[in-house]
């Protein structure tokens, strides 16, 4: 293998990630844009939601706009967090094997959230 080729390859990749990353950033941006009002939103809901006992909060997350203020705010979480760990991953795990096996799991868990959610809603939804 020649120095050229070398170089090929690496500008190459580069111009590839270079596409793939700006894509990335600018849905770490709209998250984190999107995540601002619904975190005012939480914030209220828990000072809404604070000394009302249960019945209260089963009222308060009964009502539909809350319902979808809450799956928005899990979903867009969820989202934004599987972006920033895996950023992580891939700057700081050499092995692609791990890299990937750890991707993996980051995607897990950020499904499992956002499943776990959207059935505690549906459990809500149907009166349970």
């Amino acid at each position: 293998m020649s120095n050229n080729d070398a170089m090929d390859r690496s500008s190459l990749s580069w111009k590839k990630s270079a596409r793939h990353g700006a894509g990335e950033w600018l849905a770490e941006r709209f998250t984190s844009v999107a995540l601002i009002p619904l975190t005012l939103w939480a914030a209220y809901a828990g000072f809404t939601i604070a000394g009302t006992g249960y019945e209260g909060a089963l009222a308060f997350v009964s009502r539909p706009l809350n319902m979808a203020a809450i799956a928005a705010t899990v979903l867009i979480t969820a989202w934004h967090m599987y972006m920033g760990l895996k950023v992580i991953i891939d700057d700081y795990i050499g092995k692609s094997g791990t890299r990937g096996f750890l991707i993996f799991l980051t995607f897990g868990l950020s499904a499992a959230v956002v499943v776990a959610t959207a059935g505690a809603l549906w459990l809500v939804y149907q009166g349970a």
